[in-house]
């Protein structure tokens, strides 16, 4: 894959306290817990060698034009297929510090975002129709997996952190809890089939320990992925990256952006939708959010100026009684611990 001399956005200091990153099979404290990026088997037999290129070859080979258009919605995944329930109130997340990180600076003027609107009305899904290279567009792709010999689909947005290396999405995106997805590629800026920044391959797969062990608890289901450089870069050198916020209060104003690939939208593009977020009960917050199956993973982000803003939240799931609701866990320490594990893993 050859890039072009796109050039990152200057990355602004980083806050907090950074945490040594932990080793490939746990993570400090037990809190979050990883795998390697691996692939399936029919997939690995067709690997020629081994290590990095191997792997990589292997994957170019395996994710077709084809198999990018029928891989299904992740909604599809038995443990995200069978939630059901209706929205209920419950006490907020767990208490502890307010954080965020910085996002990359942009040296441009931001843009406004296109389909805005009030936080007293929330609009219907839009196309933001952001031009290849708009610091949302470039830092959200769509991913691409397999799980127990299926192909889905979900979403990821690049994190800001120290490794340079992370995206981040749902837990569901990474594994189902039984075990880890295989074949994770990372397109950022996809649309209609285009790759204008090529294919990012995972090296390591993270989630919470709570959501391993649980695909039921919804409120833990985050994820990470840390990413093989391509030509030499890290990801968040080269395209920039989403900043990250915790235990802020249940209220932010937030646009969420994904790529819906069940009906009636088709995974072409990226989709937004904005609002403010409610109390979802059990530690989850939700937004009027039509977006559909292959859009989880897909941050929804607040103070966002136009191109940056903070990750406080993503599309994860739905109950089928309330098809209007998009769901996410409420950011709290589950997060923070997670996003400390992984924020110094660089490739």
């Amino acid at each position: 894959m050859k890039l072009s001399a796109f050039g990152a956005a200057a990355a602004a200091a980083l806050l907090g306290t950074a945490l040594t990153a932990a080793g490939a099979s746990a993570a400090t404290g037990g809190d979050v817990v990883s795998g390697a990026a691996g692939l399936s088997p029919d997939v690995a037999a067709t690997a020629h060698g081994s290590g990095v290129d191997a792997h990589e070859q292997a994957l170019a080979a395996y994710w077709t034009p084809d198999r990018m258009r029928q891989a299904r919605p992740e909604s599809e995944i038995p443990a995200v297929q069978n939630r059901t329930g209706t929205v209920s109130a419950a006490p907020t997340g767990p208490a502890g510090p307010a954080g965020q990180v910085a996002a990359a600076a942009p040296k441009a003027e931001p843009k406004a975002a296109s389909g805005g609107g009030s936080p007293d009305v929330a609009p219907a899904a839009y196309y933001p129709n952001y031009p290849v290279g708009h610091p949302v567009a470039r830092t959200y792709g769509k991913v691409f997996f397999t799980s127990f010999g299926l192909n889905y689909v979900c979403s990821a947005t690049i994190v800001n952190t120290e490794g340079k290396s992370e995206v981040w999405t749902a837990g569901h995106c990474v594994s189902d809890g039984q075990a880890w997805n295989s074949n994770w590629t990372f397109v950022p800026n996809y649309a209609s089939g285009s790759a204008p920044y090529g294919y990012w391959y995972a090296y390591q797969l993270w989630t919470t320990t709570a959501w391993f062990n649980n695909n039921n608890d919804f409120a833990n289901d985050v994820g990470s992925a840390v990413l093989y450089r391509t030509n030499g870069w890290r990801i968040t050198d080269y395209l920039g990256g989403q900043g990250i916020a915790w235990n802020y209060p249940i209220g932010q104003y937030v646009y969420a952006f994904g790529y819906p690939q069940a009906a009636p939208f088709d995974g072409c593009c990226l989709v937004g939708e904005n609002g403010p977020t409610y109390n979802g009960g059990g530690n989850t917050i939700y937004m009027v959010n039509y977006m559909t199956g292959g859009s989880s993973g897909g941050a929804w982000l607040m103070s966002f100026d136009g191109n940056w803003g903070y990750i406080n939240g993503h599309n994860d799931f739905k109950y089928n009684a309330s098809p209007q609701y998009m769901y996410s866990p409420y950011y709290g320490n589950q997060v923070l611990s997670l996003y400390n594990t992984v924020r110094n893993i660089s490739t």
